[in-house]
């Protein structure tokens, strides 16, 4: 039976059950409801465009796939690839094929189906001629290996020459496209997923043909990173199907170095991770096709080092820990390393072993452990740091350590640990400001503070739009798109979906606010005037609390007095609408 994860909401349930990302998610719900997501000017032209490059990748992998499985000009690539060891089973599951020696084979298949020669290009199929005359193909007599996203979409792909020459490069990729992008993308995935779910582990090699025999012998949770080093995009994306990482590299320098490299970049998003080194001379393909799956699988059991372990084994063969300056430089290494685990509780099972495997008193690496943890975050906070834009505002009714303030979210408040739900009335002025740009952030922002929005998603969204209007432009594609980061995502989707019309709550309120199509300079500012007075109510509320406790502090009384005074006194304004004229 299918649940919702705990702490989830329907979009996380969909992105599990559908297996999609959140933009994909969002824009299935948007459709099952009837509604219709705002897109930027120009994103249907944009939208027809990556249609169109999707529809000319799948065509391109049908037809490599047809010249190696059908054609005689395939033959000699077809035996390479069983000479390899790879099954007719194989080859077609992950989509291999097989690419002409021709100059415009492919072009000349794909314009036969009335497929743009400039849609190939945006593709990265084809190359433009210097001359200007046309365009050739990319791939030309090469093994094909098809890119799949994690929904089973070509997104590029990998071509093998099968001639030695000395001219021509081993391996050639698709260039980054609109839909392409190296960083984003794992190889295998797609066939991989089920089974790195069902494992919660994942298998990271480095080359195409390291997957398929893995995948062949049995062992099908492993991935590649593309022909690229491990980036952050890729570790997140093993994230909603893993929870350790297995780096599985070769006995030689390079493959120890990307190993390393690897292990901060996992760990710093949440993931255990793991190392084992083939023997000399092996690498995954030759060593599981010589062994088998039994064979490999108790090999990797046997070997696998936890990332304390295979740092201290690295340095201790690269002869780091000879001296007793080296000793320590590779101690405060793997202390660093520790340190990006943002999970204490993870973290915490690490540090006995580490204390055994540095040969340090525990009580000593905790305390080093807390100076590396401090000193990371303050260079994060240092560079994450920027200064908010503020708009025009009213008189802000409680101080900044006014402790209901904090609570509720009233102005001069902090964030609590856990981010509070932005109000309805928010998410009204946030539809509104995505829905109609530049003039209707104008009068909202000009209207109202930045710390009067909810502390967390809202007010990240909001200092956002003031930057996009500053620079003269509201990018709505921005926010849906996850660039902004996954918090505004999420509240981008949810305010654009719902169309937040007026509730009871306003109707109590003797608020009367037009339906959003009807008059939207209206709406936001009963929408404006809605969430003031819910802020000054918060703050009214936390002063009569603390004149119940004052009763015995005639000067802590007469403060309170006096500002319950110029509180009531701004209700009295904001009911007024006085604040549109500030």
């Amino acid at each position: 039976m299918l649940r919702v994860p705990r702490g989830g909401d329907v979009f996380t349930f969909v992105q599990r059950v559908e297996n999609l990302t959140f933009v994909e998610a969002a824009r299935l719900l948007a459709e099952r409801a009837g509604i219709t997501l705002p897109e930027d000017e120009g994103q249907h032209e944009e939208a027809s465009e990556t249609e169109a490059i999707y529809h000319a990748l799948r065509f391109a992998g049908r037809f490599y796939y047809r010249q190696l499985t059908r054609t005689e000009a395939g033959g000699p690539a077809l035996a390479y690839l069983r000479q390899r060891g790879f099954s007719a089973e194989t080859i077609k599951h992950f989509g291999l094929g097989y690419a002409p020696p021709g100059w415009d084979a492919l072009l000349t298949a794909a314009g036969a189906q009335h497929i743009a020669p400039e849609t190939l290009e945006k593709a990265g199929l084809v190359i433009p001629r210097k001359d200007g005359s046309g365009y050739y193909d990319r791939f030309r007599d090469r093994v094909i290996f098809p890119i799949f996203s994690h929904v089973g979409k070509v997104l590029g792909f990998g071509g093998r020459i099968l001639q030695t020459d000395a001219d021509q490069p081993k391996y050639i990729n698709s260039p980054e496209t609109k839909v392409y992008a190296k960083s984003r993308v794992l190889y295998g995935l797609y066939q991989a997923r089920q089974a790195i779910r069902q494992r919660e582990e994942v298998i990271l090699v480095e080359g195409y043909t390291d997957v398929l025999s893995l995948h062949q012998a049995g062992v099908e949770h492993v991935v590649a990173s593309s022909g690229t080093a491990l980036t952050v995009e890729q570790i997140k994306l093993i994230h909603r199907y893993a929870r350790r990482v297995l780096l599985l590299y070769d006995a030689d320098s390079a493959g120890a170095t990307a190993a390393l490299r690897g292990i901060d970049l996992v760990l710093a998003q949440g993931l255990a991770v793991y190392a084992v080194e083939l023997p000399a001379g092996e690498d995954p393909d030759s060593f599981v096709q010589a062994q088998g799956a039994e064979g490999f699988e108790a090999y990797v059991e046997q070997h696998r080092r936890n990332f304390v372990r295979f740092m201290m084994d690295q340095a201790r063969r690269a002869g780091e820990l000879d001296t007793p300056e080296g000793t320590a430089a590779v101690r405060h290494r793997i202390i660093g390393t520790l340190a990006r685990i943002p999970d204490p509780v993870f973290r915490d099972a690490y540090v006995q072993e580490a204390a055994e495997v540095l040969t340090m008193y525990e009580t000593d690496l905790r305390a080093a452990l807390d100076r590396q943890i401090r000193e990371q975050r303050h260079r994060q906070a240092r560079e994450e740091h920027r200064p908010a834009s503020r708009a025009t505002a009213p008189p802000e009714a409680p101080p900044p350590d006014d402790a209901g303030a904090r609570a509720s979210g009233a102005p001069g408040g902090r964030p609590a640990a856990t981010e509070p739900e932005p109000l309805p009335e928010e998410k009204i002025l946030l539809r509104l400001m995505l829905e109609r740009g530049l003039p209707m952030v104008e009068h909202i922002l000009g209207h109202m503070a930045l710390d009067e929005f909810t502390p967390g998603a809202a007010q990240e969204m909001v200092r956002h739009l003031l930057a996009m209007y500053e620079a003269g432009q509201i990018r709505t594609r921005d926010f849906t798109s996850g660039t902004l980061g996954e918090a505004v995502q999420r509240l981008a989707a949810e305010v654009l979906m719902d169309p937040h019309e007026p509730s009871q709550h306003w109707e109590k309120r003797n608020i009367p606010v037009p339906r959003l199509n009807e008059d939207p300079v209206e709406s936001a500012s009963s929408a404006m005037m809605l969430l003031k007075l819910d802020r000054v109510d918060a703050a009214i509320a936390d002063v009569r609390r603390r004149l119940l406790a004052a009763r015995d502090d005639e000067a802590a009384l007469r403060d309170l007095q006096r500002r319950m005074i110029d509180l009531q006194q701004l209700r009295k304004q904001i009911q007024q609408r006085a604040f549109l004229d500030w």
